[in-house]
This record gives C-alpha cells, sequence and structure tokens, in this order.
C-alpha cells in the first residue's frame, strides 16, 4: 500500500445521507445533539500517562458527529493531520493535544508565532512548531484549491462556508475538495455572521465549538478538563469584580486605528463571538455604548474627549512587539493636544487589546491579561507585552498536563 492509498484509507469520509449538497452548505440543518463516541480510544503508556493516540480497533470504529451546518458527519477513524484557518480552531487542537497533526493554516508565521513567543512558551513543556507548517495563501494571497490537494489533509477544521466568504470559492469548489480530499467541520464563531455566509444558522460558544472538535478527535477527556479549568477561572472572575456600576468604562479601539492622524474605529466588546468573549466575562462597561460612530466605528479626538473613557484598548494590541506598540498606539496620544486629556492617557491606562481570534489555551492568557489591566489589586499587574506576570489567574503546569493528557 502506498502512502496515497495509506492516507485515502484514514481519511474521514461524508456518507451519503450527510453529504454537503450546495444546499446544505449555505441552509440551516437540524439536530444537534452530541454524538461523538466517549473519549475511550485513549491508552495509558508505561509510565501511566493517558496519551491521545487511539489503538488501531478504535481507530478503526466509525462514528459520528453532529454540527450546524454540516448536519451529522461519519468518520471511518479519527483524523491524523487537519487544517484550520486560523488560530481560533487551531487552539482548540492545540489543547487537545494534537499540534503535530496540523499539517497547514493561513499565515503559520503571522498566526502562530508571536503566540508561540508570548503565550505558549509559558506553558511547561509546550511549543507550536510553525517551520513544517504549509500556508494556505499563496504569494499572490489568494486561497486556491491547489493547496489543499497538495496538504491532503483528512480534516478541514473549518466552517464548509467560509471558504466562499473569505477564499472566494463557490459551493462547487467546497464540494469538490470535500469529495476529493477530506470533509469541512466547524462553525464560524468568532463574531455575527452576516448574510454572506447565506440562511442562518445555529451559532456555538465557544466552549460548545471546542466539544465538537473533541468528539471529532476522540478526546472528550481533554475538553472536559479544559473546561473545568475555564468554569473555575470565571468563577474567580466573577467573584473579584465590583457591581457593575462600579467598573471602569474602557474604550475597545480596532488595531486598524491611526491616532497620528486621529483616527479610531470603536467596537463593541459586547458583541457575540469567541473574538470578545474575556470581555462579555469580565463585564466591562462599554464607553461608546449609544455613542454615534460612522462607518465601522470609525471616530475622532473631539468624541473621543466627549467619551472620555477609563481605560483605552487597542484590538489586536498582543500581536505588536512592545516598542512597535508604543510607537503606533501611545506616543500619538500622549503627544497630541486633545488626546493628552483624555483620562486613559493621563493615568497611563493604555493597553494591548487580545487577538480576535482565540481557543481554550489563548482564551486563558488574554481573560488573565484584561483582568490584569483593569483590576490590578485584584488580580495583579500587568507586565506589559511580551512580560510574564507575577501572579497568575491559571495554572500553568495544569494547562500542560491535560494537553499532555495527564488528568
Amino acid at each position: 500500500m502506498d502512502s496515497n492509498d495509506e492516507s485515502r484509507r484514514r481519511r474521514t469520509v461524508l456518507q451519503a445521507g450527510a453529504a454537503m449538497t450546495v444546499g446544505a452548505l449555505a441552509g440551516c440543518l437540524s439536530g444537534d445533539a452530541p454524538s461523538g463516541a466517549e473519549d475511550a480510544a485513549s491508552r495509558t503508556s508505561e509510565d501511566g500517562d493517558t496519551e491521545g493516540a487511539t489503538d488501531e480497533s478504535a481507530s478503526e470504529r466509525s462514528y459520528q458527529v453532529t454540527m450546524a451546518p454540516m448536519g451529522t458527519v461519519e468518520f471511518d477513524s479519527v483524523p491524523e493531520t487537519w487544517v484550520p484557518y486560523k488560530s481560533g480552531y487551531g487552539d482548540m487542537g492545540f489543547a487537545l493535544g494534537i499540534a503535530d497533526g496540523m499539517v497547514g493554516i493561513d499565515d503559520p508565521e503571522g498566526s502562530l508565532q508571536l503566540l508561540q513567543e508570548r503565550l505558549y512558551s509559558q506553558i511547561p513543556g509546550f511549543s507550536v512548531d510553525t517551520e513544517g507548517l504549509t500556508d494556505i495563501r499563496s504569494a499572490d494571497d489568494a486561497i486556491d484549491k491547489e493547496v489543499f490537494y497538495e496538504i491532503d489533509a483528512d480534516l478541514h477544521l473549518m466552517d464548509p462556508n467560509l471558504p466562499r466568504v473569505y477564499f472566494e470559492w463557490d459551493d462547487g469548489d467546497v464540494q469538490e475538495i470535500s469529495d476529493n480530499v477530506a470533509p469541512f467541520f466547524g462553525n464560524f464563531i468568532r463574531r455575527a455572521r452576516d448574510e454572506s455566509w447565506g440562511e442562518p444558522y445555529e451559532s456555538y460558544r465557544l466552549y460548545e465549538a471546542f466539544e465538537k472538535v473533541a468528539q471529532v478527535f476522540q478526546r472528550e477527556e481533554r475538553y472536559e478538563a479544559f473546561a473545568s479549568l475555564h468554569d473555575e477561572v470565571q468563577a474567580s472572575v466573577a467573584e473579584a469584580l465590583p457591581p457593575a456600576e462600579e467598573r471602569p468604562t474602557i474604550a475597545l479601539l480596532n488595531g486598524g486605528s491611526d491616532p497620528a492622524n486621529g483616527v479610531f474605529y470603536a467596537m463593541d466588546p459586547t458583541a457575540e463571538g469567541y473574538e470578545m468573549k474575556q470581555y462579555r466575562d469580565l463585564g466591562i462597561r462599554n464607553a461608546f455604548e449609544g455613542v454615534e460612530t460612522g462607518q465601522y466605528g470609525e471616530t475622532d479626538y473631539e468624541t473621543m474627549l466627549e467619551v472620555d473613557p477609563e481605560i483605552i484598548v487597542f484590538h489586536w494590541g498582543i500581536t505588536y512587539e512592545a516598542e512597535a506598540f508604543r510607537s503606533r498606539f501611545v506616543d500619538p496620544l500622549e503627544n497630541d493636544t486633545v488626546g493628552k486629556e483624555l483620562t486613559a492617557v493621563k493615568e497611563g491606562n493604555l493597553y494591548p487589546g487580545g487577538t480576535a481570534e482565540q481557543g481554550p489555551i489563548i482564551n486563558l492568557f488574554q481573560t488573565e491579561m484584561l483582568a490584569q489591566q483593569q483590576y490590578p489589586d485584584d488580580f495583579g499587574e500587568f507586565p506589559g507585552l511580551g512580560e510574564v506576570p507575577e501572579e497568575t489567574l491559571f495554572d500553568r503546569q495544569r494547562v500542560a498536563d491535560i494537553v499532555a493528557g495527564k488528568f
């Protein structure tokens, strides 16, 4: 059996009853009860640690997982290689301990390398190697079907409607790759979907989608362990929060803002999707609530002064080096005649915000970062970009143990 035959043998397939027709790709499919098998496929190593590798009989047993918009997807075996679009679903895979199986992603260096340096490096014994990953985006900024044939992954961990919205494919292209390479499995939950995604279909919270992914990879025990850790962190945060009316007002500004030219883009930190999860969880007071802004939330220094937020956070700020962040955002505000009058500027409360792409691991870090920026007396001081905090909101070793399958 050659390598291509072996790849096809272990390929996950869509059964005829759940095949993604063009109509199904854009439509709303009913039925969303989890149907993945329990994590019984895990085996125990010689030293007693639970590993995620499955034994031969388990890997050969077919099973089903149901998620909108795909409906019920049947897998012949557990996928060994997989491709997400961005690091949101990628981080879910890392949390399940299957980082070695990721064989491609959009812009590996840009989307993962800095996360490795800034966040993942804090987890003992854990790292993400981007060197062997295929960039699904070509030099001309296109994402072509050919790269999916070349990668030949077992699973495309992304919403089947996503290529039509972001890659400029049509439904036939998605069906072709699903039939000839591997299925798509995912639900776009970064933010609310507009009409370009077709007819409305169910959306999921971060951990609801994470549970579905865990079922696909037969690693429900890791999901349960992360869910427990997440619940503990949320309880700790909720216990320490002051009453809503006593919380500081925050202006969340898009990273595309240009303070040097007086252009800002206000964002809604309470919006749905995992992009804003930490802001919702910390119950922040949106300084721009009810304030009229222009297209994409565009506003100026005068409106900023009228709003006068106590804290200003720049979305995607974590993806900047410290010096670059200060040069682009902090210095222009401090040097502007109006900007220097802002309360947040006077008090030095100008902070980097998180990346929009977050799974369970990144969300833990970004929740901690925001908590420390708002309430240093309760959660410890935010140390600045690239620095490890002296006080932490969650146990890094516990994360490492869950990823490794040690419960």
